[in-house]
C-alpha cells in the first residue's frame, strides 16, 4: 500500500484514478493492482523533502500574538501556529535519535524510500499504539543489508524491532518517525518470536507433524467446521457447503467460536472439546477451521500453545483456512493440511467428493467392463472344458472297454463254472434232506399211529373213570344232606322267619330261635352271657 497526500477537494479527481481510502488509517492510497501506475498519482506522493517539511519557510512566517489584532486574539491561533508550536515542542522535547522498540505492522517500498507502519500490541493481541515511520533511500540499503545479513531474514511485517529514529512532525502531514538505525538483535517480531516458541515447544514433545500423519481422506461424509459467527468467510464456505449437504453428500455441523479478543482461547477450546466428543460417539471424517479475512494484528489470537496443541492432538484429520494466503498461524502449522482461505477448503472438499465419486464411477464401470470379460473369459472356458471332457470320456470309454472285455469273459466264464459247482452241491444237498425226510416222516408216522392207537383207548378208560367217581360224588352228596347230619346228632337253628342262623351273634339279636333235631323242633329263647 503506497500512502497518498490527497487533498479534500480532489479527493474525487484521485479516487477516479483508482486511489482508495483507509477509513482506520484514515489515508488515501495506491492500491497494489496500480503500484506499477505510481505517474498518474505523481503530485500527490510525498516527497521526502516534503515529508521532512521546510522548517525555516514556516518559522519565518508564523504570526505572533503581538501581529493579530485584539479581536482576533480572542478567536484563538490559526492552525499552522498550532501545527508549528506543536512541531517547535517536540524538536526541543526529542533532540537527536531514539531507540524505540516496535512492530512492523505494513512496509511498502516506493522510489528507494520505505515506509512503514509501526504498532504495539498488549499480551491481548490489541493494537495500542501506531505511528508512520519511513527510511529514506540514501539509509534503506544499507539498513536492510546489514540487518539481513546478521538475522538472516529480511525486515517484513510481524517483525519486532528495536530502531533509533528521529522525532518528525509536519504541519501538514502529521507525526512521522525518520530511522536512522536498526538493531540486528531484535531479528523476530513479537508474533514471530512466539511463534518459534510454541514451535519449539511443540517438536520436543513430538507433536509439531503429529496431525500430518493423517492424510487427506478419501471421500468426505461428515464434516465439523470450526468457525466465528457471522464470518464473512463462512459465508463464502457455506454457499457451497450446504449444497453439497442438501444433495445428502456431505453432513455439516458448525461450531462457532470467537477468533480474535480475549475469548479466543476459551471459546476455541470449547469447540475443540465439543467437536472431539461428538466424534467419539460418531466419528467425523475431519475438522476445518476457517476464519477469513481480516488484519494480520487479529491473527496474533491465534498463536496459541494451547489451540495449537488442540489440532495436533487431534484424532482426525484437521484442515485450515484462516483466510491470509501469505500469513502462517500456529494452527496452519500443525494442521493436517493448510489451505489459504475458507473457500480454497470448501473447493478441495467439493473437489474430492466429485473425484471421489468419479473414480467410483469409474471403478464400478470398470469392474462391470473386467466382469463381462471374465464371464465370457470363463464361458469359453467352460465350453473348451466340456468339449475336452466329452472326448477324453470318450476316449477313456474306449480304453477301458477293451480292457475290461477279457475280463468280462474271463469273469462270465469262472461265473459258469461257480453256478455249475453250486448246482451239483444243491442236488447232493437236495437228494440227502429228501432221504433225510423220508426217515423222519416213517419215525414220525409210527409215533402218529402210537398216538392214535391211545387216543382210541384213553376217552373209554377216562368216561369209566368220571362214571366211577359221579358216582361217589352222588353218595356224598347224599350223605351231606339235613337230615343226614340230623340223624347224626347235630341240630338246625332258625330264627322267626325260618332262615338259619349259623353265628352266635346272629342268634342273640333274634327274639325267639326255633332249634330242630332230628325228631322234632323245639323254641328257645336266646341268653346273653
Amino acid at each position: 500500500m503506497i500512502p497518498l497526500q490527497v487533498p479534500f477537494a480532489e479527493k474525487d479527481e484521485a479516487k477516479a484514478l483508482g486511489a482508495r481510502w483507509n477509513p482506520a488509517q484514515k489515508i488515501w492510497y495506491i492500491p497494489e493492482h496500480l503500484a506499477d501506475q505510481t505517474e498518474q498519482f505523481g503530485r500527490w506522493l510525498p516527497s521526502e523533502q516534503g515529508e521532512q517539511g521546510d522548517v525555516s519557510t514556516i518559522a519565518a512566517s508564523p504570526l505572533s500574538e503581538s501581529a493579530v489584532p485584539a479581536n482576533d486574539q480572542e478567536k484563538g491561533i490559526s492552525l499552522s501556529q498550532l501545527m508549528f508550536q506543536v512541531q517547535s515542542a517536540l524538536r526541543q522535547q526529542f533532540q537527536g535519535g531514539i531507540w524505540v522498540r516496535a512492530e512492523i505492522a505494513n512496509l511498502n517500498e516506493r522510489r528507494g524510500h520505505l515506509y512503514l507502519e509501526l504498532s504495539e500490541t498488549a499480551e491481548s493481541g490489541q493494537p495500542i499504539a501506531t505511528s508512520r515511520a519511513m527510511i529514506w533511500q540514501s539509509q534503506a540499503g544499507r539498513l536492510l543489508s546489514q540487518f539481513e545479513s546478521v538475522t538472516g531474514v529480511a525486515l517484513q511485517p510481524g517483525q519486532t524491532v528495536l530502531l533509533l529514529v528521529e522525532v518528525n512532525f509536519h504541519e501538514k502531514f502529521g507525526f512521522s518517525l525518520v530511522v536512522q538505525d536498526i538493531d540486528p538483535s531484535f531479528t523476530l517480531g513479537e508474533i514471530e518470536a512466539n511463534l518459534n516458541k510454541i514451535r519449539q515447544q511443540l517438536k520436543q514433545e513430538g507433536l509439531l507433524e503429529h496431525n500430518k500423519r493423517f492424510a487427506l481422506p478419501m471421500d468426505f461424509m461428515r464434516l465439523a467446521v470450526v468457525a466465528p459467527p457471522n464470518a464473512a468467510g463462512l459465508g463464502d464456505f457455506k454457499a457451497d457447503a450446504d449444497r453439497l449437504h442438501q444433495l445428502g453428500l456431505c453432513e455439516f455441523l458448525y461450531f462457532y467460536a470467537s477468533f480474535q479478543g480475549d475469548k479466543t482461547e476459551t471459546e476455541m477450546g470449547l469447540a475443540f472439546d465439543n467437536v472431539m466428543a461428538l466424534h467419539s460417539e460418531k466419528p467425523f471424517d475431519a475438522m476445518i477451521v476457517i476464519r477469513g479475512g481480516g488484519a494480520k494484528l487479529d491473527l496474533n489470537p491465534l498463536n496459541c500453545y494451547a489451540l495449537a496443541k488442540h489440532i495436533a492432538e487431534a484424532p482426525l484429520p484437521v484442515l485450515t483456512g484462516i483466510g491470509h494466503e501469505r500469513d502462517n498461524t500456529i494452527l496452519d502449522e500443525v494442521a493436517a493440511v493448510r489451505f489459504d482461505t475458507p473457500s480454497k477448503v470448501i473447493a478441495a472438499v467439493r473437489h474430492q467428493i466429485v473425484t471421489s465419486a468419479q473414480t467410483a464411477r469409474q471403478h464400478w464401470e470398470q469392474v462391470q467392463h473386467l466382469s463381462r470379460r471374465f464371464l465370457d473369459r470363463q464361458k469359453q472356458q467352460l465350453q473348451t472344458a466340456e468339449h475336452s471332457i466329452q472326448q477324453q470320456a470318450l476316449v477313456w470309454v474306449h480304453r477301458h472297454q477293451s480292457v475290461l472285455t477279457p475280463w468280462m469273459q474271463t469273469v462270465h466264464e469262472q461265473a459258469r463254472a461257480k453256478v455249475r459247482h453250486q448246482a451239483y452241491e444243491l442236488a447232493q444237498r437236495h437228494q440227502l434232506v429228501q432221504t433225510q425226510t423220508r426217515h423222519r416222516l416213517a419215525m414220525h408216522q409210527q409215533s402218529l399211529r402210537q398216538y392214535w392207537e391211545r387216543l382210541h383207548q384213553a376217552p373209554e378208560q377216562i368216561l369209566q373213570r368220571a362214571k366211577k367217581h359221579n358216582k361217589q360224588m352222588i353218595g356224598y352228596i347224599l350223605s351231606a344232606g339235613p337230615k343226614t347230619q340230623l340223624s347224626r346228632g347235630f341240630a338246625l337253628v332258625r330264627d322267626a322267619h325260618g332262615q338259619p342262623v349259623t353265628r352266635a351273634e346272629q342268634a342273640r339279636h333274634q327274639s325267639q330261635l326255633a332249634i330242630q333235631f332230628r325228631d322234632g323242633t323245639v323254641k328257645a329263647l336266646p341268653l346273653d352271657e
